[in-house]
């Protein structure tokens, strides 16, 4: 993959998603088609990055006409075949979930808005975000969780400095160290075996040292020495750590950002920006070395798949860039092109077409690179 390359596969996917509507992505989608994973907004936001990626405004009215649609179109079921199993179901968290929910489509639309100084929308945007839960918040991971929330919270932040976001952000990064239940033992979490990103532990920590980068919050002190506590436990494989899974089976690994290594260079990255401990850039380091090892990524969507482990592998480039990463990251961008995606989400941003579309975008500027709605 060369940055020319990159170049041309972005602009031929960005024109391909210029071609549907919101009526006609439903018509080959399945649900849900609201969200940010795999529907409208996920596209929305892809319109968003290219506008300001490219610096093309026709692409943020594309993104407003995609929003736009996604506001006014019915809530999402809260039950939802998975398209790969499809007799297999999950519930969603309409109302509150980053990725799946109600939260992540406000997300977007402020973002768009603020690009286009949109002021009333943009409040209104906000209001919704940051809109007060009516009891108090107990589900902790990042995919539809308190985590995925204040790191949403954070981005917006970044992007727009709205005090009402530092107040709402607060209160939740509050809400998720309550829920930590840490022992003397200091193993945040206890009753959340999963050690990933989107469902456990990884997402939590990242969170929590997203918001205090962006706005200072003040972090227990659990949670650096958590933090150490979890980098030393990687598991030791030919090249490389990993962490599996889930902590009771030491025989389950995936090799992704959802539940594998890639979403852990996330974490190491970040622990070490905020840190500066060198442990946090050795394990980033052995983490990176597992993931570019593997080489039988036949998925190619963000969230399974290679495109994921190219953000992972970007982002370790910029705490690392004498070593071999952003070399890896372009290889693996190669898969993400010629991967299979989840065919009845293939248009969505963490399921298909959109999130290839942003890495491919986000290699004309490797040390910029971000992965959508978890760095930026």
């Amino acid at each position: 993959m060369t940055k020319s390359r990159a170049l041309s596969k972005a602009m031929k996917g960005i024109e391909e998603l210029a071609q549907y509507s919101f009526k006609n992505m439903c018509l080959v989608h399945a649900p849900p088609y609201r969200s940010l994973y795999a529907g409208g907004a996920g596209i929305a936001y892809t319109f968003w990055k290219a506008a300001c990626i490219l610096d093309e405004a026709k692409w943020l009215d594309y993104a407003r006409f995609w929003i736009d649609h996604v506001i006014a179109a019915p809530e999402d079921e809260r039950i939802i075949k998975l398209p790969e199993k499809p007799m297999e179901t999950v519930e969603i968290q309409v109302k509150d979930s980053l990725l799946f929910g109600n939260r992540g489509i406000d997300f977007v639309r402020a973002l768009i808005a603020y690009a286009q100084d949109d002021r009333p929308i943009l409040e209104k945007a906000l209001e919704n975000y940051t809109a007060p839960e009516s009891k108090r918040l107990t589900q902790q991971e990042f995919l539809q969780g308190i985590a995925g929330r204040l790191v949403g919270c954070a981005l917006l932040y970044r992007e727009t400095g709205e005090a009402s976001l530092k107040k709402y952000g607060d209160s939740i990064a509050k809400d998720l160290t309550a829920t930590a239940e840490v022992s003397n033992g200091v193993v945040p979490w206890p009753n959340n075996h999963k050690l990933g990103f989107a469902h456990g532990r990884a997402g939590n920590y990242y969170a929590l040292l997203l918001w205090s980068k962006e706005t200072g919050y003040p972090l227990p002190e659990w949670v650096l020495t958590g933090l150490k506590q979890y980098a030393k436990s990687g598991r030791k494989h030919k090249y490389g750590i990993s962490w599996p899974i889930d902590e009771r089976d030491e025989r389950g690994y995936m090799d992704s950002w959802c539940n594998g290594a890639p979403g852990l260079i996330l974490l190491w990255t970040l622990a070490y920006n905020l840190y500066k401990d060198p442990l946090f850039l050795e394990t980033a380091r052995a983490t990176g070395e597992y993931c570019i090892h593997k080489t039988n990524y036949h998925l190619g969507h963000l969230c399974c798949g290679a495109a994921g482990v190219s953000y992972a592998l970007l982002s370790l480039n910029r705490i690392d860039p004498s070593g071999p990463w952003l070399e890896y990251a372009f290889h693996y961008a190669d898969f993400a092109e010629h991967g299979s995606i989840i065919k009845l989400w293939r248009l969505g941003l963490y399921s298909g077409l959109a999130g290839i579309i942003c890495l491919m975008l986000d290699l004309q500027n490797p040390k910029e690179a971000e992965q959508p709605v978890v760095e930026g």
